[in-house]
């Protein structure tokens, strides 16, 4: 008989997230045991017979060995099958029973699962948008060039463009697209336009050389002249299409090159080259604290505005398409990194300490006044973090301002950190400081550089309460708001209209009631299927009800047309069921049909006093990465949906009243104060819904399959489930009652071909390919107007074709399926 060694033979049993933080029952031969999941790392017992699980419905799923074996877990159930010595003459085998707490349907594999009912009325997309003759096209709602009356403005909570407001509805480029072949330019500069985007941010232009941007080989600070060229070209191009431009130089850590050790000579701190030509990293956060990267940084943005673009004639700081100049992208010092760049680097480590030794000093006088303040507790605290040789004393410079949006949390100075708390409020001060510090010394340089348009500080997160309010004052002290937020992810069929003034909407609870607004970076991220709805709701309700003033979504390229397959990248405008709207939600943004709210749902909150740790009401941000949910408990999420929702930084510190939603409920829907949006809420994750209804726009979006939908002299009763179904004037001063020529857009999912989707709709089982197909949208829709309307088929690039559709009295049906086309032109 043979043997071989082993350590352990054990599968693994992964539980998912439907049993967290549920209770587990290990039954085994010596008794039971109760375990909570996640398991996390632990011994389960030797010979156990059988565990049970019980999820939030009260269902017990029971796994049953036979015969009892050894378990343990690691995050996942570890089954010991054999351990040190398995004999090759006695194979061990082990029957593992499921017993689940209803019946279920088993598919052996991908080719079993059944499609999703319907999917073969679905119909593929061909159009690349770059069709002439298009009646879709806003190329004449557009000025041309962009600046032709100089520059955007600020004037108090928006922004003017000749003495008028000024709505952006915009889209990214990054990395490479920034400076494309000039085909690709001239591409873009036709298309963009034509579905009503009159701004673009280049974002990630200097991230790097090569397929990361325009940098040159060896600096971040020196730029690649054939890339520049290229670059230039493309802001020329569209700003001659009428495109205004946001500048947004990198990620938000520099990548330093070798040239770039003069400005910052400690940058091998941060990471050792194998190779001269590979850049170095700087930590997240680190440009806050160190006035040498702060140097590189804005060099990096100076060179480029003191560039004499050729194409234009002007230097980019000239160039009043220039709109915007973004101080950095997704930083901030009070975020979960800030102590990363202090680990990292003795140099900062030294600097930063005696900057805040010398802070200190001047707020306590001594070390031992800084100890009574303190605590002893305090001091010492963060040694698993930076050990301090010799113990932090302020007489030796050496305590460091470490902290994070943990120790900040109210919860935790009331809580584990209430010994603590005078350090930690201390330290977020001091850190705030130096943000400011920090944007104040860039805005200043831009302006020596000759650009005087809009600039805005960072569009990122701080935590909740103590510190995302700093954070957010912080960027106030410069200008316009910007925010970043993404949805949908992880669920094909996830949907916002879940509960009222979720995902991205959201971010609006970040509005400073005195500035504007920007949403520049958000989208649903593939592979969720429901991505229509993101223009609908941040139309509506974004650039609309709350009066945001600027949005644009997030891509890193396209190419200058339609994408021909899901997938390509998680972010993706050019998705015939996103692009494939614009011109219904891009029409109603920059017509602003809709009005603004008077009312107002705002937070008070008095700045200096969070350095007390003082907030009269608690604030709620719930964040993955770049997704997030933020509200509070005295403006709820769904008072997005009613009312504008600001922050206002008061002079004292001022109790917040809640805001009321009970005189907005009508019958199971919030209306807003304006009276043009109601939002069905739902019941469940698949039942909300919306409708807009102003002089020149009409829609029903959401879970609107049965309902007829009364909207003035429009009704549209919809026979498919989900869809996004617009009425719009097709010109800029239109309305559905006087307008020549109406249009009539109704899209609902996509999905590639031979796409493969769980049954329950929730996961993605196979991406397929192209061509992309759209899931058609059935309704019939009622215009009440003086006059037949003749009701034209649109192809797919918005041209007329020779079908007509059948209409009486101002009635008429629309059938994706039977036209192969989400578009409608109607003519009186």
């Amino acid at each position: 008989m043979s043997s071989r060694r082993c350590a352990v033979i054990a599968p693994t049993i992964s539980l998912g997230k439907t049993f967290n933080n549920r209770e587990i029952v290990v039954h085994s031969n010596s008794g039971s045991t109760k375990a909570r999941v996640p398991l996390g790392r632990r011994d389960l017992g030797e010979g156990v017979t059988k565990i049970e699980f019980v999820d939030a419905s009260k269902g017990t799923t029971v796994l049953s060995f036979d015969p009892p074996c050894r378990l343990s877990a690691d995050g996942d159930l570890r089954v010991a099958l054999a351990s040190e010595r398995l004999a090759s003459d006695q194979p061990k085998r082990l029957r593992i029973t499921l017993d689940l707490p209803q019946p279920t349907e088993w598919y052996a594999g991908l080719s079993e699962i059944p499609d999703e009912p319907g999917i073969e009325n679905w119909y593929p997309w061909t159009a690349t948008g770059q069709a002439d003759g298009s009646l879709l096209s806003m190329h004449d709602w557009i000025e041309r060039p962009a600046g032709k009356h100089g520059r955007i403005v600020r004037r108090g909570d928006a922004l003017l463009y000749h003495d008028r407001p000024i709505k952006l509805w915009g889209i990214n480029l990054c990395y490479r697209a920034c400076a494309p072949e000039k085909s690709l330019a001239d591409k873009r500069a036709a298309l963009y336009p034509k579905y009503g985007i009159n701004a673009v941010r280049m974002h990630k232009f200097a991230d790097g050389p090569g397929w990361a941007g325009i940098q040159a080989a060896d600096s971040c600070v020196q730029f690649d002249p054939a890339a520049l060229d290229r670059m230039d070209y493309q802001v020329a191009k569209l700003k001659e299409a009428g495109v205004f431009i946001k500048l947004s130089a990198h990620f938000g850590t520099l990548k330093l090159g070798p040239e770039d050790k003069q400005f910052v000579p400690f940058m091998d701190e941060f990471s050792s080259p194998k190779r001269r030509s590979e850049r170095i990293e700087t930590p997240h956060s680190a440009i806050h604290y160190s006035p040498e990267l702060q140097r590189v940084h804005i060099l990096q943005i100076t060179n480029l505005l003191k560039h004499r673009n050729p194409y234009t004639g002007l230097t980019y700081a000239e160039d009043p398409a220039i709109a915007f100049v973004e101080i950095i992208n997704e930083q901030s010092i009070l975020f979960y990194t800030s102590m990363n760049p202090l680990k990292a680097s003795a140099t900062l480590r030294k600097q930063v300490g005696e900057r805040f030794c010398r802070w200190l000093k001047d707020k306590y006088g001594s070390h031992e006044a800084l100890a009574a303040a303190w605590g002893k507790e305090s001091f010492n605290c963060f040694a698993n973090e930076v050990p301090i040789e010799g113990g932090e004393h302020l007489d030796r410079a050496n305590i460091l301002p470490l902290g994070n949006p943990w120790y900040w949390d109210p919860d935790q100075l009331k809580g584990s950190q209430a010994a603590r708390k005078q350090r930690h409020l201390d330290t977020l001060r001091f850190l705030y400081e130096l943000q400011n510090e920090f944007y104040a010394r860039f805005v200043a340089e831009v302006r020596r550089a000759g650009y005087q348009g809009e600039i805005l500080s960072s569009n990122w997160q701080a935590g909740r309460a103590l510190s995302h309010f700093a954070n957010l004052h912080s960027d106030s002290l410069i200008g316009t708001i910007d925010r970043h937020n993404y949805f949908g992810s992880q669920r094909v069929n996830a949907s916002m209209f879940a509960r009222p003034g979720s995902g991205m909407l959201s971010s609006g609870m970040q509005q400073v009631g005195n500035l504007p607004f920007m949403l520049s970076e958000w989208i649903h991220v593939f592979p969720n299927e429901m991505g229509v709805e993101g223009p609908a709701i941040i139309g509506a309700y974004g650039m609309g009800l709350q009066g945001w003033d600027v949005s644009f979504m997030f891509q890193n390229g396209d190419d200058g047309q339609f994408s021909g397959r899901l997938g390509r990248q998680a972010w993706d405008v050019a998705a015939p069921h996103i692009l494939g709207v614009f011109p219904a939600v891009a029409r109603h943004v920059l017509r602003d049909d809709v009005m603004q709210s008077e009312t107002a749902a705002a937070v008070n909150v008095h700045a200096p006093s969070l350095f007390e740790g003082k907030l009269t009401f608690d604030d709620k941000v719930a964040q993955g990465y770049d997704d997030k949910e933020l509200e509070s408990s005295a403006v709820p999420a769904e008072a997005l949906t009613v009312a504008r929702c600001q922050v206002r930084f008061t002079e004292a510190l001022t109790p917040t009243p809640r805001f009321d939603l009970a005189p907005f409920r009508e019958a199971g829907w919030l209306a807003s104060t304006t009276g043009q949006l109601r939002w069905r809420e739902a019941t469940d994750a698949r039942g909300g819904a919306f409708t807009l209804d102003t002089k020149a726009t009409k829609a029903a979006v959401g879970f609107i399959g049965g309902e007829r939908c009364e909207l003035g002299e429009v009704a549209i009763e919809s026979a498919s489930p989900f869809a996004a179904i617009y009425v719009t004037a097709r010109d800029p001063k239109g309305s559905i009652a006087e307008s020549k020529e109406l249009l009539v857009v109704a899209l609902a999912r996509a999905r590639n071909t031979g796409a493969k989707v769980s049954p329950d709709g929730a996961q993605l089982l196979e991406a397929g390919k192209g061509p992309v197909l759209l899931e058609p949208v059935r309704a019939r829709i009622t215009i009440k107007r003086l006059g037949a309307a003749r009701v034209i088929v649109l192809d797919q690039e918005g041209r007329p074709t020779d079908r007509v559709l059948p209409s009486s009295d101002g009635s008429f049906d629309i059938d994706g399926a039977r036209d192969r086309s989400p578009y409608y032109l109607l003519q009186y």
